[in-house]
């Protein structure tokens, strides 16, 4: 007699075997992880610049290896350290014509072909303009000049876009790491790239970058209604008030408010955006507009914190643009920005920050290059990075860890392209490890700390 198994045993007997399915899977997946990452091993030279899988930038020192591991992120080792550069990696080298591009990707032609790479693409930014999507809402522009339609970011060589689900974008090179919280559109003079929408325009034609691996974004490009118009000559009913009110309160980043003027029948707008930053060596710019016809707003300012800084900065309402001056290099901000309004109930003076948004300066750009040694004599060349060029500082030699000789720089000729070009005297014979420090440094009447140097070995 057969033996009838119990509704227990049956959901146990069900459990078990999804469980069994689930592992299969899992192993499955990682199996075909372990078969399909890119092995190869990339050597990436010395002053290349990229951004990590945080966006932090990295300039190399020296050169370094690039490999890509089964969880698909690439990692980069220089001198036994490995740091994690994400799933892509772009790599722009001055010194270089070509920009590399490792890992995922599709270049989008104009004339809409799609060209798929799983590993390594080398695109010269001397050609023509080329386009490429990376990942879901993040880009790649390469051509020779990249601006946004109103003009007020330009660029040149690359450009990584990566677009929030709200349809903002973060803009990334070797120049520039701006957030923006309007909607743009870039232009290559071949191309234009409606970023919020995700489209590739040519010409008149429209190319529809969802559609190439999907997409995560969210933006919803908003429909401008039309006013109905209601003057006395108009049919149905008389005069009235059409939009949102007037009103004390204050429209929020990227809202703006409708306001009727009765009388004359026309849709005045009070908004205040903050639009974009733009971190440099010392200062960080920001963009911002400011529409407020019935001077509604009390105050426009932003606050600065940061290593060196904590400022609140009234901004004028007629203008668009502030610079933020006296920051230190290679260091983070935060910049809020807000307003203050009077309360219409109970005329009491509101504050509100609307948004805060972090921004990075620069690093500097100076360098020191050992361009010749003869015997005892140590020959170079300074380049100073211009927006960051220090009133004195002096080249130092050392040999062997000790110091050998120096000699001032001459900044009119470091700030030139051609450079200061010097030689210092030894002395004796030069040991195995010549190094070249910049010391003594001063910007703005202040000595700061420099870690500009250049290294040779005495063979």
């Amino acid at each position: 007699m057969k033996r009838k198994l119990g509704k227990k045993n049956i959901r146990l007997f069900v459990l078990f075997s999804f469980l069994v399915l689930l592992v299969i899977i899992l192993f499955g997946y990682f199996i075909y992880q372990a078969l399909t990452y890119d092995k190869t091993l990339y050597k990436v030279a010395a002053n290349s610049f990229m951004y990590d899988s945080d966006n932090n930038y990295v300039l190399l020192e020296d050169d370094g290896e690039l490999t890509q591991k089964w969880d698909k992120h690439y990692y980069l080792e220089v001198k036994e350290k490995k740091k994690d550069m994400g799933n892509d990696v772009v790599v722009y080298n001055d010194n270089d014509f070509i920009i590399y591009i490792y890992g995922t990707n599709y270049q989008v032609k104009t004339n809409g072909d799609v060209v798929y790479s799983n590993t390594k693409v080398e695109a010269s930014r001397n050609g023509s303009p080329t386009f490429y999507k990376l990942d879901d809402r993040k880009y790649l522009i390469i051509g020779s000049s990249i601006q946004t339609d109103n003009k007020e970011i330009k660029t040149n060589n690359y450009l990584i876009i990566e677009i929030d689900k709200s349809g903002h974008a973060l803009l990334l090179n070797n120049e520039l790491n701006i957030k923006t919280l309007n909607t743009l559109v870039l232009k290559t003079g071949v191309f234009d790239f409606d970023v919020a929408n995700e489209r590739l325009i040519v010409n008149e034609n429209m190319i529809d970058l969802k559609k190439i691996s999907g997409s995560s974004n969210q933006y919803v490009e908003p429909v401008e209604e039309e006013e109905e118009d209601k003057d006395n000559n108009s049919s149905g009913n008389g005069g009235g008030s059409a939009g949102g009110a007037a009103g004390g309160g204050a429209g929020s980043v990227g809202t703006n408010t409708t306001i009727t003027d009765k009388d004359n029948k026309i849709n005045i707008i009070k908004s205040a955006n903050l639009t974009s930053v733009v971190g440099y060596t010392s200062y960080i710019d920001v963009f911002y507009s400011v529409i407020d016809p019935k001077g509604e707003y009390t105050t426009v300012y932003i606050l600065v914190e940061g290593a060196n800084y904590n400022e609140k900065i009234i901004l004028n309402k007629g203008n668009s643009k502030y610079r933020i001056t006296d920051l230190k290099p290679n260091s983070e901000y935060s910049i809020s920005f807000g307003y203050t309004y009077v309360s219409g109930d109970a005329e009491i003076l509101m504050d509100e920050v609307v948004n805060v948004l972090k921004a990075k300066t620069s690093k500097i750009t100076t360098k020191i290059a050992i361009t010749k040694i003869s015997g005892s004599n140590i020959y170079f060349t300074v380049n100073y990075d211009n927006n960051y060029a220090y009133e004195t500082a002096n080249v130092v030699a050392y040999s062997d860890g000790t110091r050998v000789g120096s000699i001032e720089v001459e900044k009119n000729l470091a700030v030139t392209s051609k450079g200061f070009g010097g030689v210092i005297h030894a002395g004796d014979s030069l040991g195995y490890e010549i190094v070249l420090k910049l010391e003594n440094c001063y910007y703005n009447g202040v000595e700061v700390t420099s870690n500009v140097r250049s290294k040779f070995i005495n063979k």
